[in-house]
């Protein structure tokens, strides 16, 4: 790949639609966002919101005098093999992306992934993991996903379904009441319906909960701190399954200081320490630009 040539890639999110264009080297050279609309309890009605992204992309890069040799884009969703999307548990899709952004970008190879996959793969290229003969990443943003990644390679599972950690139940020793899922427990959005549904305000998510525990709310407080060691106590379970090198943190709320990234790291420390030399948990290093640059990877898996 050429100076002037750049992947362009789609990191499209619960909350927001990254979009950038990447160099060979993995160099965000351009990067925009825009929210992510929501119909219901589902987000970017019928995809219009990820190709507006991907034609802002083709425009910036023909200002720039760059030309896009490939596109890759990441989905909170389950991802099969061929790049077809296999659930609607976020997004209000009507049509396959893959068919969607071909169309966007005729003759030019479109490769779709799961978002947790993306970051991984770029955590494993140019970030935390690099070097790592495995590791376990956990994407905690709006939602709740994660992937082994083996010899630099995430593990996708037989039907591209290996990212659902979201979908284990809550330990008993931190919460014996709590009848949903993980996801539902410890996500942005999850947390945000927990303390919705303690009273009070709507609090959509886990930034607004948070900025009531700045201001003394102690409901909200509890809630961040329960939702932290919760995932903490899982991902110490984890380590005893899979005996990974590292654990890496990713995601918007997974990277930010504050009370559940310390609650996570506190319950998984003391979790952990029952055997010697735990794996290191990591925070990812490429930080929002993790998804990004995983998604202009996905071509040269």
């Amino acid at each position: 790949m050429s100076t002037t040539e750049v992947t362009a890639a789609l990191d499209v999110g619960g909350t927001k639609i990254a979009a950038g264009l990447v160099a060979a080297d993995g160099t965000v050279v351009h990067r925009e966002e825009r929210p992510t609309a929501v119909e219901g309890r589902l987000r970017d009605p019928g995809l219009a919101g990820t190709v507006a992204a991907a034609r802002a992309l083709l425009a910036e890069a023909g200002r720039r005098g760059l030309t896009v040799v490939a596109l890759g884009a990441g989905f909170p969703e389950y991802v099969a093999a061929d790049g077809l999307l296999t659930s609607r548990e976020v997004l209000a899709w009507d049509i396959q992306p893959l068919k969607l952004l071909r169309a966007e970008l005729p003759g030019v190879p479109v490769t779709v992934g799961s978002d947790a996959r993306c970051g991984a793969l770029g955590e494993a290229r140019h970030g935390a993991g690099a070097g790592l003969d495995s590791f376990f990443y956990v994407s905690l943003g709006t939602g709740l996903s994660s992937t082994l990644v083996l010899g630099g390679t995430p593990v996708p599972g037989r039907r591209g379904e290996a990212i659902a950690l979201g979908e284990f139940e809550v330990p008993a020793s931190v919460d014996p009441g709590w009848r949903g899922s993980l996801e539902g427990y410890c996500s942005g959005r999850g947390i945000g319906d927990r303390r919705t549904g303690l009273g009070g305000a709507t609090t959509p998510g886990a930034r607004e909960v948070a900025e009531l525990a700045d201001r003394g709310d102690p409901v909200a407080a509890h809630v961040l701190a329960s939702a932290g060691a919760a995932l903490g106590t899982v991902l110490a379970m984890t380590v005893r399954l899979l005996d990974p090198a590292a654990i890496i943190l990713g995601g918007g709320l997974g990277t930010a200081r504050g009370p559940v990234r310390s609650a996570i790291e506190s319950a998984y420390a003391e979790r952990a320490a029952a055997r010697p030399d735990a794996p290191p948990l990591l925070i990812a290093a490429l930080g929002p630009a993790a998804g990004l640059i995983g998604a202009a990877c996905l071509g040269t898996t």
